[in-house]
């Protein structure tokens, strides 16, 4: 049984028939705000993210997975055979039991389980279902396999990023998923509020690729109003100059600065030493600066090799200058900022031992918002969860 909590989600139930990433994503948030969430699991074919890590290929153990782990804690793993009937009668009366279902698969798979919405508003006419899909529920393309890789390049997004000149690249995380996990998320507590003062329940249909489309409207915009095709320009900025990475002393150590406008580059120019460039012909505006990035960037990649990247950080923000250190995971995981806020949180996990891993990434004064626990081992709730259904408890 899962203990009582006073987080804002408190009482609410849901079901998710997920994998991967955007709907574990999206209920992984949900549990942090206390839902329960029974996650329901092929006993045969384990979660993509149990199967398809490092920690697996060494030791074969479908419970090791870190990125798993993020999506999936504090959640109950129920695994049961969907092919025998009895299952499926199982989990219909689980459904009816719950507030939401969440779901990720493509549009088929719960129609031909027999637990499509239209048959499940029957069995329950409050309830919630969540449908996130790589190109949605209706359309030509509704039942395409869709993974990031091929959502990013659909959506605009890989020609936008790379150099001028270099073939599209990939964002280097799965963007389409991160982005459709908020949305996951947000609508069900949007779903939630309606049925509390509606009573009703509702379908909600997420595309990947339209959410991620959402999340870069200038492209759009740049073709429909100027009838230009934007481009990849490396890490240029179309109105901020410099804006770019540049080359820090030691291995590897680079810092990110960004110069919003002409008070921006003259208080840089200071922490340069080099009050003459904020008078430059060259570098007078903003306009002639963008006209002349590359003279620019080979002057502060001088300047900058020369520097410590966090202490030339500190000096620029002290400055009014953004700036930012290129961090490794290790340089994460040591930041002190980071730890001065306690964004790190550590499990004690079943079969891996003691586990650290990011926390909540907002902070609620009211309700705090708190990490329930580990993520479940493969299966681990299903004699408890069949228990509870037996005894008739929610």
């Amino acid at each position: 049984m899962k203990k009582k909590s006073n987080l804002p989600l408190a009482g609410v139930k849901i079901i998710e028939f997920t994998t991967s990433w955007v709907g574990p994503g999206g209920g992984g948030l949900l549990a942090e705000m206390g839902a329960d969430i029974i996650k329901m699991e092929n006993p045969h074919v384990p979660d993509y993210w149990r199967r398809t890590v490092k920690a697996y290929q060494e030791t074969g153990s479908v419970n090791r997975s870190g990125i798993f782990a993020i999506n999936n804690r504090g959640k109950r793993s129920c695994a049961l055979d969907l092919k025998l009937p009895e299952n499926c009668e199982i989990t219909l009366r689980l459904i009816q039991q719950s507030d939401v279902l969440i779901t990720n698969f493509a549009p088929r798979v719960m129609d031909n389980l027999g637990m499509g919405y239209s048959v499940l508003k029957e069995l329950k006419p409050d309830l919630i279902m969540i449908a996130a899909s790589g190109y949605g529920a209706t359309g030509p393309d509704r039942e395409a396999v869709a993974f990031g890789v091929c959502l990013e390049p659909y959506s605009g997004l890989s020609s936008l990023i790379g150099y001028p000149g270099s073939p599209p690249m990939p964002a280097g995380t799965t963007l389409s998923d991160l982005a459709g996990q908020v949305l996951v998320a947000y609508t069900t507590l949007v779903a939630l509020h309606h049925r509390r003062v509606t009573g009703e329940g509702q379908y909600i249909d997420i595309s990947e690729v339209e959410n991620l489309i959402t999340c870069m409207p200038e492209a759009i915009l740049e073709y429909t109003m100027n009838k230009r095709v934007p481009h990849g320009q490396g890490n240029r900025d179309e109105m901020m100059v410099p804006h770019g990475t540049y080359r820090c002393k030691g291995e590897d150590k680079w810092i990110a600065i960004s110069v919003r406008d002409n008070t921006e580059w003259q208080a840089m120019c200071k922490v340069m030493n080099k009050p003459e460039l904020a008078d430059d012909d060259r570098f007078q505006d903003g306009f002639v600066r963008r006209k002349n990035q590359d003279e620019l960037d080979k002057i502060i990649n001088a300047w900058t090799q020369r520097q410590d990247n966090i202490d030339l950080m500190r000096k620029l923000q002290k400055a009014g200058v953004a700036a930012g250190p290129v961090y490794s995971g290790e340089e994460i995981y040591k930041d002190p900022h980071l730890n001065a806020r306690k964004f790190f949180v550590e499990h004690i996990h079943p079969e891996v031992g003691a586990k650290v891993l990011p926390g909540p990434y907002a902070r609620l004064s009211a309700t705090p918002w708190k990490v329930p626990g580990p993520d479940p081992l493969f299966g681990q709730h299903t004699e408890e969860i069949l228990k509870e259904l037996a005894e008739g408890k929610k």
